[in-house]
């Protein structure tokens, strides 16, 4: 049975052996979803990983529903989106431990709109760090345990779990025009490759920062900082279909804003004095400032 998948050794198509689940190409490479649940095609060779302590800072934070406006207005416009009748196959492109993946499907699940929606999706996360997939696959198989026991029954479909994969960034283990929807979030589109797996007339939703976007946070880092023009992001390959902009103020301590630093480009410009500074500060009114584009591709 045929596959989305590119065998990552040969670039061959995979297909699914029916009796066992696994993967493989006609030059009989061959891949299984490991023990953990997610599936390991390639690794890149610096893989960004983040400590335990730093991911259950950054989970924790993310969780108590900071960014909700932002799922908010994304299931609104994925509703208003043109996407294609039948199964849609969507990826959330370096998805790290998968909360905007989980928290969008569990959004549309619920919603009288949204839910035709959720029924037809066939979700992938992919990332290079394994470690942040891990924790992913283990939420999942807890939210599955937790519909088991009859503890809730919202937000998790045990018949559309979301597929993890591990691979390189830089090529995707996908076939060309497999996709019907890509969500890119608080990254750039670099290169061609999301373009190459993304069909004709597919969807691609990007978050990226506007120019107000933790504004408070990069005072530390950026002293001299002025307010650029808003930039909307854009490709020739691209139509541009539908732009929103979502702003809103957040109350947070210092250690929350170390944790939102991490999630973010700036991180790695913070040196230990400007972290001590950070972390001794309080955030009473920390601006949220993103631009949210819906394009579709040409």
């Amino acid at each position: 049975m045929k596959s989305i998948y590119l065998c990552p050794v040969c670039d061959q198509p995979l297909l699914i052996h029916e009796a066992s689940g696994g993967l493989h190409c006609c030059k009989k490479h061959h891949f299984d979803k490991n023990a953990n649940g997610y599936w390991t095609f390639s690794q890149a060779k610096k893989p960004q990983t983040d400590s335990r302590q730093v991911m259950r800072a950054k989970r924790f934070l993310l969780e108590s529903g900071i960014f909700m406006p932002v799922i908010e207005k994304l299931e609104a416009m994925l509703i208003a989106a043109e996407l294609s009748d039948g199964e849609i196959h969507y990826l959330d492109y370096d998805c790290g431990e998968g909360y905007y993946l989980r928290e969008l499907r569990a959004k549309l699940a619920q919603s009288h709109y949204g839910r035709n929606i959720a029924k037809r999706l066939c979700a992938y996360g992919i990332t290079e760090a394994e470690n942040a997939l891990f924790s992913a696959a283990k939420i999942q198989s807890e939210a599955k345990a937790a519909v088991d026991s009859g503890e809730t029954d919202i937000g998790c479909d045990k018949k559309q779990d979301t597929t993890f994969i591990v691979s390189t960034l830089k090529k995707l283990p996908l076939a060309d025009d497999s996709l019907d929807l890509v969500t890119l979030i608080d990254k750039q589109l670099k290169g061609k490759e999301l373009l190459r797996v993304l069909k004709p007339g597919g969807v691609l939703i990007q978050v990226s920062p506007a120019p107000r976007h933790l504004w408070q946070l990069r005072e530390f880092i950026y002293p001299d900082m002025q307010e650029k023009s808003l930039n909307i992001p854009q490709s020739k390959a691209l139509e541009l279909l539908q732009t929103e902009r979502v702003s809103f103020k957040l109350a947070l301590n210092g250690e929350q804003a170390i944790a939102l630093l991490e999630m973010t480009p700036y991180a790695w410009r913070a040196n230990d004095k400007v972290r001590k500074q950070i972390a001794a500060a309080s955030f009473e009114a920390l601006e949220i400032d993103f631009v949210i584009t819906v394009s579709k591709k040409r």
